[in-house]
């Protein structure tokens, strides 16, 4: 059976948790009966009645580990740094902020890492600069995604052979539709066809749309044969 069964969607894993993780859950709602609770751990009866929690680790961050599902085993796991607030008095107790620098999710709940998510900022403000997908389960990552400040994707790199090489490369760019609306289109896409680590092909796109492609005939690394890709329509 092909392996592509089994991989997530990014979006919907993403969406799921998000919604999970930001209910929460209150200690009524997850508090387990005296006959449940009677063969857990005391670390599984604390995360049954304490579904977020937050300790420090070594460095003065802390680490919040969230169970959204219920089984008393985290599947959300954020990391916080300390920073200074920016004009605030050293002396005063709120001097100092935790921000989020990763979030690690497990969205098929089987206590393995799937998606992990990476952070930069300050006080101030926090974005994703970048994204790790395990697509199929197997503990290695198949997708990365990468961020600008704005939350725009400009870089998308696949594992198609899911063999742990990336062998695809998609580059985006922020430009404006007919509308003049702002939009974030595919501009380029570089595949490695053969596996050896080596880009042979090129695919350019205009407006999202392919108009060319280039392949490497004496494996130089560079294009040098060039073919246009006529659309439907087009004379």
């Amino acid at each position: 059976m092909s392996r592509l069964r089994y991989l997530i969607s990014p979006a919907l894993a993403l969406g799921c948790l998000a919604a999970l993780s930001a209910c929460g859950g209150s200690k009524a709602d997850t508090k387990p009966t005296e006959s449940a609770s009677a063969g857990l751990t005391e670390t599984e009866r604390n995360a049954a009645t304490q579904p977020v929690q937050t300790e420090t680790d070594a460095n003065g961050g802390a680490i919040e580990r969230i169970d959204v599902n219920g089984d008393h085993k985290p599947d959300v796991f954020k990391f916080y740094r300390n920073a200074e607030v920016a004009g605030a008095d050293p002396a005063a107790a709120k001097s100092v902020k935790r921000v989020l620098v990763r979030k690690e999710l497990d969205v098929n709940f089987d206590q393995r890492i799937d998606i992990v998510e990476f952070y930069e900022g300050d006080t101030a403000s926090v974005w994703k600069v970048k994204e790790e997908f395990d697509l199929d389960f197997d503990g290695r990552v198949d997708e990365t995604r990468h961020y600008d400040k704005a939350s725009n994707v400009t870089l998308i790199e696949l594992d198609l052979g899911f063999d742990g090489k990336t062998d695809t490369w998609s580059y985006f760019q922020l430009s404006q539709n007919e509308e003049g609306k702002p939009v974030n289109r595919l501009v380029e896409r570089r595949r490695d066809t053969t596996g050896d680590g080596t880009v042979d092909v090129w695919e350019y796109y205009t407006k999202g749309v392919i108009v060319k492609i280039g392949t490497d005939s004496n494996a130089d690394g560079t294009p040098d044969q060039f073919q246009r890709v006529e659309q439907k329509g087009s004379k």
